[in-house]
C-alpha cells in the first residue's frame, strides 16, 4: 500500500510538472480545465486508496468479531458519483450474525448510503440545481450528464419535511397580509391540478417605483387536505409573531372555497377579493357590452350593491346570446358571494395584492412554464422545495431522508484501526519530498526551485 500511495502521488507530480515544463505558454483558462481534471483524478485515486485501506484494517480488527460481524465475501465492488467524478473502490461484504443481516462496513463508516448512485454533497448540488431548472439540465451542469434524470428526480424526493430557521424573536406588527393562489400545473397523463400557493408578508415597501414585499414568507405543497396547509400557515404566523398585537390579517385570493378555509385558522382575519381577479371578472362579463364597464366599476368602488344588481340585471337584458347570459348571471353570483371581500377596500385601509406575481415567480417558472409532466409525488417535492428556496433556506446533509437498510450493528472502528488505515498516509508525504524524478533532474524552472524547498521543509 505505501508503494501505491507513492506511485499516486508521484505521478501527480510529475504530470503537473511536465504539463508546465513543455516549453509552451499556458493560458489561465487551459491551465484551470487541464489541472482541474488531473486535480480531481488524483484525488479519486488517493480516496480509492484510502477506503481500501480502512476496509483492509477493518477486516483485520478481530473486536469486530465479538458484535458477530463475520466477513462473508471480498472485493465487492463499488461506484459512486462524487462532485470529484466517479469513484470505484472494492470492500469487504459482512455478515451480522446477531441480527442475521449482511452489511458493509466500510460503507457505515465512511457515510455512504447502500444503493446509492451519488454522494450527499453531490445529491445536495443536483436538489439545489433542479430546484431552479430541469432534471436533465441539472445532471449535464453538475454531473456532465453521467447521472440520469431519474436519479436527479428520485434525490428531489428523498428530501425531508423543509423547515426554515425559526425566528430569534417574535416580530411586532399590527398588520399582516396573507395571499394565497394556485398554480396549475400539467400531469403525465395530461390532465392538470392545482399547487395552491400561500404568502405572508407585512406590506409592501417602495424604492421608487418598484414595491417589494417586506418580510415575505411561502407556503406550498400538493396533495395534502386544504385545512393541514392552512394549520400549517398559522403555525408559522404564531411562531413568528406576536399575534396578540395583530389587529388585523388581510387574506388575499380569488373568493375560491379552499382560500376562505383561512378564515377559520388565522386571528383578526378578514377576506379581500384581490383586484387582479375582480377586474379579470368585469372584463369577461362585459366582453361584448364594455360600454358597462365604467358604471360596473363605479358601483364596486362605492360599494352600491344595489347599482351593481341593476347594472347587471340591465346588461344582461341586452345581451341576446343565451350563454353569455350565464356567463353574466355567474358573474353576478361571484361577486355578491365576495362582497364583504369587495366592501373592505372602502371600509379599511387595505393595499392590493401580488397573488399573480408570487405564483409565477415560486411556482410557475418551475412548475407549468415549460412543456411538461409532473407525477404526484414530484409536485409535492418540487412545491415545497421551491417554497423552501424562495425563503432563502440552505439545504444541508440532514435535508436528505436517509435510507434505514439495515439494523444499527454496533460496530464502530477504533483509534487503533485507524492508525493502522493511515500510517501509510503519514509517511507518505514526507518521503514523496525526495523521490520525484523532476528534483533529480536538477532543471532549474521556477516549480523545480519551489519543490526543492518542500523537499527541505520549507514553507512557500
Amino acid at each position: 500500500m505505501d508503494s501505491i500511495i507513492l506511485n499516486i502521488c508521484e505521478e501527480f507530480i510529475n504530470n503537473v510538472a511536465e504539463y508546465f515544463g513543455d516549453g509552451e505558454v499556458k493560458r489561465l483558462d487551459s491551465i484551470e480545465t487541464d489541472l482541474k481534471e488531473k486535480s480531481f483524478e488524483f484525488l479519486l485515486k488517493m480516496t480509492k486508496a484510502y477506503f481500501e485501506s480502512l476496509d483492509k484494517a477493518i477486516a483485520q480488527d478481530k473486536s469486530r468479531l465479538k458484535r458477530c460481524l463475520v466477513i462473508e465475501r471480498k472485493n465487492d465492488e463499488r461506484t459512486i458519483y462524487t462532485q470529484l467524478g466517479n469513484l470505484s473502490f472494492q470492500r469487504t461484504y459482512y455478515h451480522d450474525k446477531k441480527n442475521n443481516e449482511y452489511l458493509y462496513l466500510l460503507d457505515q463508516a465512511v457515510g455512504i448510503e447502500g444503493y446509492s448512485r451519488v454522494s450527499t454533497s453531490t445529491a445536495l448540488e443536483l436538489i439545489k440545481h433542479a430546484s431552479q431548472s430541469s432534471y436533465g439540465e441539472s445532471s449535464r451542469h453538475i454531473c456532465n450528464g453521467e447521472i440520469s434524470r431519474q436519479t436527479v428526480m428520485h434525490q428531489v424526493r428523498r428530501l425531508n419535511k423543509l423547515e426554515n430557521e425559526p425566528v430569534e424573536e417574535k416580530r411586532v406588527v399590527k398588520v399582516l397580509h396573507v395571499e394565497a393562489d394556485e398554480d396549475h400545473a400539467p400531469l403525465q397523463n395530461g390532465a392538470s391540478t392545482i399547487v395552491p400557493l400561500i404568502s405572508v408578508h407585512e406590506g409592501v415597501e417602495r424604492n421608487g417605483t418598484r414595491g417589494r414585499c417586506k418580510n415575505i414568507h411561502h407556503i406550498s405543497s400538493h396533495g395534502i387536505k386544504t385545512e393541514d396547509l392552512w394549520r400549517t400557515s398559522a403555525e408559522w404566523i404564531y411562531n413568528t409573531y406576536e399575534t396578540d398585537v395583530i389587529e388585523r390579517i388581510y387574506l388575499h385570493g380569488d373568493g375560491a372555497s379552499w382560500i376562505k378555509k383561512g378564515l377559520e385558522e388565522l386571528p383578526n382575519v378578514r377576506m379581500v377579493l384581490d383586484r387582479y381577479h375582480l377586474n379579470k371578472a368585469v372584463l369577461e362579463a362585459t366582453s361584448s357590452n364594455p360600454e358597462y364597464r365604467r358604471e360596473l366599476y363605479a358601483a364596486l368602488r362605492n360599494c352600491d350593491q344595489k347599482a351593481f344588481k341593476d347594472i347587471v340585471n340591465r346588461l344582461q337584458k341586452e345581451t341576446p346570446d343565451t350563454k353569455k347570459k350565464i356567463k353574466i348571471g355567474k358573474f353576478r353570483t361571484y361577486i355578491l358571494n365576495n362582497w364583504d371581500g369587495i366592501q373592505v377596500y372602502g371600509e379599511e385601509n387595505c393595499i392590493g395584492s401580488c397573488t399573480e406575481g408570487h405564483v409565477s415567480h415560486v411556482l410557475s417558472s418551475r412548475l407549468s412554464s415549460r412543456p411538461m409532466g409532473w407525477s404526484h409525488q414530484g409536485l409535492k417535492s418540487m412545491a415545497e422545495l421551491r417554497a423552501f428556496v424562495c425563503n432563502g433556506g440552505t439545504l444541508t446533509a440532514t435535508d436528505i431522508l436517509k435510507k434505514n437498510e439495515c439494523s444499527e450493528c454496533g460496530y464502530t472502528p477504533a483509534k487503533r484501526v485507524l492508525e493502522t488505515a493511515t500510517k501509510q498516509f503519514e509517511g507518505t508525504a514526507i518521503g514523496t519530498r525526495g523521490n520525484i524524478p523532476l528534483l533529480k533532474r536538477g532543471k532549474v524552472i521556477p516549480l523545480f526551485s519551489a519543490l526543492t524547498l518542500m523537499k527541505n521543509g520549507h514553507n512557500l
